[in-house]
């Protein structure tokens, strides 16, 4: 215990030295890598639906092309961790088996996108350097190792309150969140947005609703809890948006929403 609150401190005030520098983000992860065991570690920025900024992430160019260009090209709009960062109700320790909706895991974004990843389980916290601009800081385990535990997210909560402050000091003072400032404010929901152009008026702003819950990973339970009407009812909107549509699967749902945000 003494040992390793020895390396945080020393870990810590190096990250501390280095805020507003370019080598602040690895700072960061060499002090969390004191306190915790994980693999990938990132950082993404995010306002409203712009494009991601990765501001930072420690894996090689061949991996990155999945975890990160591929995901930051239109995917990351049904990541649970961008519906917190543009929520600014949603600060702290978050999970993604905690957030992700009750068919999450057999979605086709986590089979399209996760399922290529090699990520087993992921924790992140959102920090807020400017207004309406929300940063994930967040750190996953591979398929074959052990899941974050109790004593994990224990450890990452006692830490968290510090490296948020730094996180958003340093983004305040030097390298991103004004970038994202000078691009035009995206439309408020631009998952249903961008199902209303792919739609061209075929699906009513109610079927757009629940065509969007199917994409993030709810199941007609969920969808009918969220917008408070009858299961019975959601079957039935969800077979007239994929007779619409043409098409028969979340698969083919899926590729058509990704092939519309590549357009």
């Amino acid at each position: 215990m003494e040992k390793g609150f020895a390396a945080w401190n020393k870990t810590l005030a190096g990250a501390i030295a280095s805020l507003g520098e370019p080598d602040f983000p690895a700072r960061i992860e060499a002090a969390l890598r004191s306190m915790l065991d994980f693999d990938v570690f990132m950082i993404f920025g995010y306002l409203g639906a712009s494009r991601p900024i990765a501001h930072y992430y420690n894996i090689d160019p061949d991996r990155a092309a999945t975890v990160i260009d591929a995901y930051a090209a239109g995917p990351y709009l049904l990541d649970p961790f961008y519906a917190a960062a543009t929520d600014p109700t949603v600060t702290g320790v978050r999970r993604l088996r905690d957030m992700a909706p009750d068919q999450f895991y057999s979605s086709e974004y986590f089979r399209q996108h996760y399922g290529l990843t090699g990520i087993r389980d992921e924790v992140g916290f959102i920090a807020r350097p400017g207004p309406d601009y929300g940063v994930v800081v967040s750190f996953t385990r591979p398929d074959g190792s052990s899941a974050f535990g109790r004593r994990d997210l224990e450890t990452v909560n006692a830490v968290e309150p510090v490296i948020r402050l730094l996180i958003e000091r340093h983004f305040t003072i030097g390298t991103g969140a004004e970038r994202h400032h000078d691009h035009d404010r995206p439309q408020p929901d631009a998952i249903n947005a961008t199902l209303g152009k792919m739609t061209n008026g075929l699906l009513t702003p109610r079927e757009i609703e629940i065509t969007s819950l199917i994409l993030r990973g709810h199941s007609n339970m969920s969808i009918a809890e969220t917008l408070g009407i009858a299961e019975g009812t959601v079957k039935i909107h969800r077979k007239n948006i994929y007779h619409k549509l043409e098409i028969s699967s979340q698969a083919q749902l899926f590729a058509r929403f990704i092939s519309r945000l590549s357009a």
